[in-house]
């Protein structure tokens, strides 16, 4: 199996070198990952992700969901309760829904997109109080966050390789290239696991140069035919935020 666009014939270029690569990973049926994230080793939110087949007019597809929250004694200084949903083709891996309900402390954003297959066109409303914003781009192989990640950890990639994914965010176009930059064996709750490590860069499209938000990232991915995420570590103002998978259920 492989990923497909509508009418993909290579001309957009940016995806081009993920869309003809054969996929090393679909989701189970059910699977469920736990995560959590630890501010210079404080441990200060968790995360739930669940995967799920789901039927659309006699198509499979899969609906992933993620619930985000922080920590109690966290709450009164960053209060975070976060609902992430993709749902996209099981075949294809071509995106059909996308929603983001933000709530950090008194954040209250609510971002909704759905694609397009006939017009290759995303449409998104992004509710932010009372306020509401509604835009459209034309794009086949633009994907929203969640299905990047299901995307780059399903290829077939070798250290040394690198490949490019564009992903929307709910206000900005991004541009992330995935360096494969070593294997290693690293230790983890839920055990020992051979692992590719990957760095990735970030460009706005929106916006010129590098996603100011974004500092040097790391991820591994487990190199087995599982391909989990096993930790990510990130570089923000003061030390670091390491975000590592604690459970999974199948």
């Amino acid at each position: 199996m492989s990923i497909s666009y509508a009418g993909s014939s290579g001309s957009e270029g940016i995806n081009a070198s993920v869309s003809n690569r054969d996929l090393v990973y679909t989701p189970s049926d059910g699977e469920e990952f736990v995560y959590r994230a630890s501010w210079n080793g404080i441990p200060i939110a968790s995360a739930k992700i669940h995967a799920a087949p789901i039927l659309i007019a006699g198509e499979k597809f899969y609906k992933v969901k993620i619930h985000a929250k922080s920590w109690k004694y966290v709450d009164p200084f960053w209060k975070m309760r976060d609902y992430i949903e993709s749902v996209f083709e099981a075949e294809t891996y071509r995106p059909r829904h996308f929603v983001f309900r933000q709530r950090e402390n008194r954040r209250k954003v609510d971002t909704t997109a759905n694609f397009d297959l006939e017009t290759n066109k995303w449409v998104v409303e992004r509710r932010k109080r009372n306020k509401v914003r509604r835009y459209e781009f034309v794009s086949r192989d633009t994907f929203d966050p969640i299905l990047a990640g299901y995307v780059a950890r399903s290829l077939d990639f070798k250290v040394g390789e690198s490949f490019k994914i564009k992903v929307f965010g709910g206000k900005y176009r991004y541009l992330i290239t995935f360096n494969v930059v070593g294997r290693e064996q690293i230790q983890t709750r839920i055990g020992v696991f051979d692992a590719y490590k990957i760095v990735p860069k970030v460009i706005n499209l929106s916006r010129s140069g590098y996603a100011k938000r974004v500092r040097h990232v790391t991820v591994w991915i487990s190199a087995d035919e599982k391909r989990r995420v096993l930790r990510i570590v990130s570089k923000v103002f003061i030390g670091s935020v390491s975000i590592e998978m604690v459970d999974v259920k199948s």
